[in-house]
């Protein structure tokens, strides 16, 4: 089985049980709904993964090391004194899995929508 697979399955089962959770009886309304959430969460990690890869972060945390050295004047005798530099050690994390999330994601919010919309046109 493919990662697509798994996470497309998985995703189905999470959302039947979701939609048990919202309370009140079990309909395909509210299951339509827990499957658009599940997508959205999906398209949501798939980002995060994204930023994460970009090293988006990676600024931010390299500022507030600047700040806070320039600040607290203990920390800047302490990395004088070790010899050591404000630059961090440069990494790369790479999500393999990220792609797959993120299709899976789209497809789920995507028909999803599609389907509510298409329930609410007709049953009414």
């Amino acid at each position: 089985m493919t990662n697509k697979l798994i996470i497309l399955l998985g995703s189905l089962f999470i959302s039947v049980a979701f939609s048990f959770l919202l309370g009140g009886p079990w309909n395909l309304a509210k299951w339509l709904d827990a499957v658009f959430l599940i997508g959205l969460l999906l398209i949501m990690a798939a980002s995060v993964m994204i930023l994460i890869e970009a090293e988006f972060f990676n600024a931010f945390i390299k500022s507030f090391k600047n700040f806070f050295s320039r600040v607290n004047q203990k920390e800047k005798y302490i990395r004088e004194s070790e010899r050591r530099t404000s630059d961090a050690v440069a990494y790369q994390k790479i999500f393999p899995i990220r792609k797959d999330l993120l299709l899976v994601g789209i497809a789920l919010s995507l028909s999803s929508l599609i389907l509510s919309s298409a329930l609410y046109y007709f049953l009414s």
